[in-house]
């Protein structure tokens, strides 16, 4: 059992540092974990940043589970529990704070949930913590040590994101994850009315220093971190600073024996600097979540999101695919404006674009968010459970259709296009429309870790999935090097997305509606 202390003397405070389990349902960008051996996708940031802002006079020990790669021990002995999550996480959380609370330890509850529905975790936990926790925390740990501790720590202004230290990642097993987190800034300058976020971390960028990201990139190579997410909710938040850091990004990972690969959340106005698209191939990012959202112009305008209508859809897609970065479009149904013909529009969208790999929600409404508030006025609300997974489940009474139509039509649309040899046409066409290829990588030396992740790739895709699935893989793999063997990594990567989505839709999508 791994533990880290901070401070000196003979007597420390242990903190039980817990990470709850994603639902059963939560499919977000999982798709090469069972392939490459690891257990989850990243670890939890929120909680190595907590024992990073550890002040040194403060002698406390700290354990972690995050439950996604481990088993939690409810007898584990602690003088305090610590718990953070997101809305997703709401029945865990709740689990957690409960149990442990039941056997007589003291929880702090902080994190995104805890944030903006602290109206709901006022008697959840001893210690609840609203917003960031850069300055609380500290403070919190000397008055806790000191018996002098307070049951609400509530950060009113945002924090200077240049006082958050890198995470410290002592305790975690970077092979159980598919990679290491970098958060680069918050704040998003977008409205989008359906989305909580800018309550959380507000609508006003805020980022850390160039040297700062760089400093954490470095040490997630070092513990042996494959790939990079950069957890931003809009990568391109602040595209000034966005520039430098990819600068820094392509000098310093040129310069690797191993270099590492990227990927992030952004929004589709990536698409709109060729400069950009160009920088961000060149510091070998491999895939952009891309918040399309609809294509039709109605939905977007109802919801606030026009900055997605500055340029033509279609060819934002393709021009961001041409530089060999995949597209992983997420995508939502149940607009107001979505009627029974918006299912044909959209698989015909994915297709014309050649977009293999797609993420379907269904709109719901966030608490507190304008979306929220409108459809309370409206009456169209079932309840107040929103519990954070967009699949299979809308709060919303739709518009245009009844909510059973709606899931009916959702689930044989995300069928579809996973269905394999659908798939495959829009993995072969997406391929050949590649055509930058950066040659800032080209005299690199052999990687056994690479090798060996396509290895296994291979052995899983002939002997563990369905005969559909092998029969995929190998004619996929032919087929790209016919085209031009570099995109051969590009391919394992959709292969891998796909087994992922493959299994989702066979698993949870029910057959009958």
């Amino acid at each position: 059992m791994k533990t880290k202390r901070y401070g000196s003397g003979d007597h420390f405070k242990r903190i039980y540092l817990i990470a709850p389990k994603h639902p059963e349902n939560f499919w977000s960008m999982q798709g090469t974990v069972s392939i490459l051996g690891a257990k989850t996708l990243m670890p939890n940031a929120a909680l190595a940043t907590l024992m990073a802002l550890t002040p040194p006079d403060v002698n406390v020990e700290y354990i972690l589970c995050d439950e996604n790669v481990s088993k939690l021990d409810w007898n584990m002995p602690c003088d305090l529990v610590a718990v953070t999550g997101a809305t997703l996480h709401t029945k865990r959380i709740h689990e957690l704070c409960f149990g442990f609370r039941q056997r007589g330890v003291k929880v702090a509850l902080g994190g995104a949930y805890a944030s903006i529905n602290h109206d709901q975790c006022k008697d959840l936990a001893d210690y609840l913590f609203i917003g960031e926790a850069e300055y609380t925390w500290p403070e919190f740990l000397h008055e806790w040590i000191g018996g002098k501790a307070k049951p609400v720590y509530h950060q009113q202004t945002y924090i200077d994101l240049k006082d958050s230290p890198a995470p410290d990642w002592s305790l975690i097993d970077a092979d159980d994850y598919i990679n290491i987190n970098v958060q680069t800034c918050r704040g998003c300058p977008h409205s989008c009315d359906f989305c909580d976020v800018i309550q959380y971390v507000g609508r006003e960028p805020r980022t850390k220093s160039v040297e700062q990201v760089m400093a954490e990139i470095q040490k997630a190579h070092k513990i042996g971190a494959r790939t990079v997410f950069f957890s931003d909710d809009n990568f391109l938040a602040d595209k000034v600073f966005m520039e430098k850091l990819l600068k820094s990004i392509i000098a310093w990972n040129t310069t690797q024996s191993r270099p590492l690969s990227f990927s992030t959340q952004i929004t589709v106005e990536i698409a709109d600097d060729e400069k950009m698209l160009r920088m961000c191939a060149d510091a070998r990012f491999s895939v952009l979540f891309l918040g399309v959202e609809t294509i039709r112009r109605d939905s977007l305008e109802e919801v606030k999101k026009v900055h997605n209508l500055k340029h033509d859809i279609f060819e934002r897609i393709k021009h961001i695919s041409r530089f060999g970065i995949m597209p992983f479009l997420g995508m939502i149904v149940g607009f107001d404006h979505d009627d029974e013909g918006v299912f044909d529009e959209l698989y015909s969208f994915f297709t014309n674009t050649n977009s293999p790999i797609v993420g379907i929600s269904l709109l719901n409404a966030p608490r507190h968010t304008p979306l929220y508030n409108r459809m309370e006025k409206e009456d169209r609300l079932l309840g107040d459970d929103f519990s954070g997974e967009w699949q299979l489940y809308t709060n919303i009474i739709p518009k245009q259709m009844s909510r059973e139509e709606l899931l009916r039509r959702y689930c044989k649309l995300f069928k579809k296009i996973y269905e394999p040899e659908l798939f495959r046409e829009r993995l072969q066409n997406w391929l050949q429309y590649v055509d930058y290829f950066s040659t800032l990588y080209v005299n690199k030396k052999f990687d056994p870790k690479q090798f060996y992740h396509g290895v296994r790739m291979f052995f899983f895709f002939m002997f563990l999935v369905t005969p559909a699935e092998r029969n995929l893989f190998v004619k996929s793999l032919i087929e790209t090097c016919k085209i031009n063997p570099k995109l051969i990594r590009r391919a394992f990567t959709f292969l891998a997305q796909y087994h992922h989505f493959y299994d989702f839709v066979k698993r949870k999508l029910p057959d009958q509606i």
